[in-house]
């Protein structure tokens, strides 16, 4: 199982057990209500009987925490270690692109043409630097006879990291619990909760 599917389907499971017990409590609480106001012993056993499943629910609740607590430790893993293979890939890395943008800039302080994703990539690296440049790049084009055309230093293919992507489609590691779609409060015949 891929984490992105394991994720929802355990925070799902944690939103049906804290609803499970809201219910429980407001159970408990009106039968103490009803014992207070009676003092009839069969409220009073319906109330330490609904204690007994709302402590049920809190451990059911406690056990898929842990289990969603190391699914969200295990997505961030995958995650950051997608960003370090991007920042030290001598290919795309950190510092290769920062080799590019400043080649871009030298290319275009001589008052060469580059490609328009080429500037972009400066702009989007500094905007203040890129406006210097791109006006220098005017001003020596005009003074040259002929400029030279160069191709993106940025290869289209591949290339791109993509961390969510590689986190959600990581598998799951270790075993996980079943988690039944539809387990909640049922009553039983004498109108107690069970779970």
């Amino acid at each position: 199982m891929k984490l992105k599917e394991a994720i929802p389907i355990y925070q799902a499971y944690r939103q049906r057990l804290v609803d499970q017990t809201r219910s429980l409590v407001k159970q408990r609480d009106s039968a103490l209500t009803k014992f207070e106001a009676t003092g009839d012993r069969a409220w009073s056993d319906e109330a330490a009987s609904l204690q007994l499943s709302i402590e049920a629910s809190n451990e059911k609740f406690n056990k898929n925490q842990e289990i969603l607590d190391g699914l969200v430790e295990q997505y961030a893993l995958a995650w950051n270690a997608e960003v370090a293979r991007q920042q030290a890939d001598p290919e795309t890395g950190m510092a290769a692109t920062l080799g590019k943008i400043m080649t871009t800039v030298a290319r275009m302080c001589a008052g060469d043409k580059v490609p328009y994703t080429d500037e972009k990539k400066v702009m989007e690296y500094d905007s203040k630097l890129y406006g210097r440049v791109k006006q220098l790049q005017m001003t020596m084009a005009a003074m040259k006879k002929k400029q030279k055309e160069y191709d993106s230093l940025w290869d289209e293919e591949g290339g791109e990291y993509d961390p969510e992507g590689v986190a959600d489609n990581t598998e799951v590691v270790g075993e996980l619990p079943e988690v039944l779609p539809e387990e909640s409060v049922t009553e039983n015949e004498a109108g107690q909760a069970v779970l």
